[in-house]
């Protein structure tokens, strides 16, 4: 897949702030910071991982970029226009060039609809085509995610979690669109089936020129896909990098530790493995300055105080961290 240099989408200081529910013990509830000013630039082409802990917020990121949730503050660019002063038209547009693979196949499709009913759903709402063409459509799209057309008719209960999911695939490209936000789309699937369903979307993207944001867990799994790296803590992006950079020479404490439990696949080989002290801390009350202090082993008085930002420390790779020898 050719990378262009291109920049197909920017988030600036973006922000999503969650409020507790007020009662009359708590007046003045707390706040969860779930994505606090990230800085990303994602580039046409590329497939940018994001990775971390679960609840860190990267799900919570991707449903902001696409505005499935309103941000409380910043900016999301998308070819250089703030996507918030868009009009209702311009922004029913701009649907059509931005959608979602969700993680669990079970619950992400009506279970009412028949196969073609949920991938022609797109087509029907931008009254794209007539019924013919959208059938001919349909069909296509099927055949490149692998399923034959005479599963048209069927339900999604008569069909496996892998091929629930590629049918979720084809419903997210049926609209030809440019940026997709891959939420977890094969954690859900046994192993054996998530290596087909990656190089589905690994193939897709080749053929049909697709920029991806894939969210996971799984890091092993990220750098099978990626260009380059993201790394999330507590709503915070703390380092991110070419995926050989990342992999090869990591420089946050966070990333380190996250990389130190990859098993390796040889018995005669040992990682030595990063044990982080102490529990991740609470999203309502996350610690003052970096939130990784509490379980660095490289904390110093300017971490527990002052908010690193992330800065460049090698060739298109940044690190958010105090530390003088990295």
């Amino acid at each position: 897949m050719r990378i262009e240099n291109e920049v197909l989408l920017e988030t600036k200081d973006l922000r999503k702030y969650f409020a507790g529910k007020k009662g009359l013990l708590n007046m003045n509830p707390p706040v969860v910071k779930a994505v606090d000013d990230i800085n990303l630039t994602i580039r046409k082409g590329e497939t940018l991982g994001l990775v971390g802990e679960s609840g860190c917020g990267k799900s919570t990121l991707g449903r902001t970029i696409l505005d499935l949730i309103p941000k409380t503050s910043g900016q999301v660019l998308y070819k250089g226009e703030d996507i918030a002063a868009y009009d209702k038209k311009k922004m029913w547009e701009m649907r059509q060039k931005m959608q979602i693979i969700f993680q669990d196949p079970y619950s992400s499709l009506n279970p009412r609809m028949t196969v073609y009913d949920l991938v022609s759903a797109p087509l029907e709402v931008y009254n794209i085509g007539t019924p013919e063409e959208r059938k001919e459509r349909v069909i296509e799209m099927l055949s490149d995610v692998g399923l034959d057309k005479q599963y048209l008719n069927r339900f999604p209960h008569e069909f496996s979690g892998g091929q629930r999911q590629r049918i979720g695939i084809a419903r997210a490209l049926i609209l030809n669109p440019e940026f997709v936000v891959c939420d977890e789309a094969v954690s859900a699937l046994d192993v054996s089936v998530r290596a087909q369903v990656l190089n589905l979307m690994k193939q897709m993207q080749e053929k049909r020129n697709l920029t991806y944001l894939f969210i996971s867990h799984d890091l092993s799994v990220v750098r099978h896909v990626s260009d380059r790296v993201a790394v999330m803590y507590l709503g915070s992006v703390v380092e991110i990098a070419g995926k050989h950079e990342l992999y090869g020479s990591p420089v946050h404490p966070y990333t380190k530790a996250l990389l130190s439990a990859i098993p390796i696949p040889d018995a005669n080989r040992k990682r030595n493995r990063i044990i982080l002290e102490g529990d991740v801390p609470s999203a309502y009350n996350p610690p003052s300055g970096c939130k990784f202090h509490t379980r660095c082993p490289y904390a110093t008085e300017k971490c527990r105080t002052e908010v690193p930002q992330l800065r460049t420390v090698g060739d298109d790779h940044m690190v958010a961290c105090h530390r003088d020898d990295i």
